[in-house]
């Protein structure tokens, strides 16, 4: 089995730019706009929505703009990927301030971020 993609949500085109692209590295592959009628469909929203798919030969992730993004509640739900550098990939969110949360874990630290709209990523180093 494969993993053929994600979906998450954001608030704006340029919030999806600036994370998907600036600090994930990924390339805009795609843009389209999910019907209505589909919408109703497979989600039970009423109203269309635009998708931009990002990704690389590793990971890809549909982004639903809809604004306002509905209020999260605590959850257990994130995606994870793996960075060939974490302490770069670390200095490169804080430089564009996404939240990052270390979290110590015996010998070593779990490293979490939020991407604009509060999805949240745990990021672990690629092994050698």
């Amino acid at each position: 089995m494969k993993l053929s993609h994600v979906a998450l949500v954001c608030s704006s085109e340029q919030r999806a730019k600036d994370f998907y692209e600036g600090i994930l590295n990924l390339r805009r592959i795609k843009s389209f706009v999910l019907s209505r009628a589909l919408a109703r469909q497979i989600f039970e929203i009423d109203g269309e929505c635009p998708v931009i798919v990002y990704g690389d030969s590793r990971f890809t992730v549909e982004v639903f703009l809809t604004t306002p993004v509905a209020s999260r509640e605590n959850s257990f739900e994130h995606i994870c990927i793996e960075v060939k550098n974490i302490e770069e990939f670390v200095k490169t969110c804080e430089a564009m301030h996404v939240e990052v949360n270390r979290v110590p874990k015996g010998d070593r630290l779990l490293t979490f971020v939020k991407d604009y709209d509060g999805n949240l990523f745990e990021i672990k180093e690629a092994p050698l």
